[in-house]
Parts: C-alpha cells; sequence; structure tokens
C-alpha cells in the first residue's frame, strides 16, 4: 500500500468520524425524541426522502437543487457513524466525552493525511500572512 493511499484513506476515515454539526442535531433530536434509535430513525428517514427528491430533482435537470438535496441528505446520513457514537458512548456514559473523543479521532486521520501528503501548512500560512499583511 503506497503513501498517497494510506492518506486517501485517513481522510476518508478523519471525514466519516467527523462530528462537525451533527453532534448538535443528534443530541438535540434526541432530547425531542428521548431515545437515541428513534433519533437515528428519524435522520435514516429524512437522508432517505432528501436523497429521493435529489434523484427526481437531477431527472428533472434541476442540477443545483438537486445538489443542495443530496448534500443534506448525506450530512443527515448516520450509517456507520451511529453504531461507532452508540458504542463509544456505551463505554464513556458521556455524550460530550463521546463527541470530543470523536473529534480527536477525526482530527488525529487529519494530521496523518496531511503529514503523508507532505502539506505544509503552517509554512503556507505564514506566507499568506505575510503577502496579505
Amino acid at each position: 500500500m503506497t503513501r498517497k493511499v494510506i492518506a486517501t484513506i485517513s481522510l476518508m476515515i478523519a471525514t466519516f468520524l467527523n462530528p462537525f454539526g451533527f453532534d448538535i442535531l443528534v443530541y438535540k433530536l434526541t432530547q425531542l425524541t428521548n431515545d437515541y434509535w428513534n433519533t437515528m430513525y428519524v435522520l435514516y428517514l429524512l437522508a432517505f426522502l432528501l436523497l429521493l427528491l435529489s434523484y427526481l430533482f437531477f431527472k428533472l435537470k434541476k442540477i443545483v437543487i438537486g445538489n443542495l438535496l443530496v448534500t443534506i441528505g448525506l450530512f443527515l446520513n448516520p450509517l456507520g457513524y451511529d453504531l461507532v457514537l452508540y458504542y463509544i458512548n456505551e463505554i464513556t456514559n458521556n455524550y460530550w466525552l463521546t463527541i470530543s473523543i470523536m473529534y480527536g479521532l477525526s482530527f488525529s486521520f487529519f494530521g496523518l493525511f496531511i503529514y503523508l501528503n507532505n502539506y505544509k501548512i503552517f509554512e503556507t500560512l505564514k506566507n499568506k500572512i505575510k503577502k496579505h499583511g
């Protein structure tokens, strides 16, 4: 397996584990439904409906609306994430600690992706600040 392949896999894992925005949505929905799995069922249903609507809009050549619907549908789709979140929460018994762990794992894999691709993040930022400052 090449360095580039491992970097791509790291990016995929980081993106999967990143709860950005989804954490608040799940928390608020769970407060409304009073049950984690009912929350997941609601999210699966919403994701399915939005993805179905996106398909219909793509068929109607309404690409911008289709893209918007597919993006929201994929954001709401908890496929796999629901189990990871559930099992970590079973260990911690604390939703926000679980979310912190998810962010930590996600940032670790983003860092691995950056490292494996030899991206010079700080050097690039420093040069941009010099250029514009």
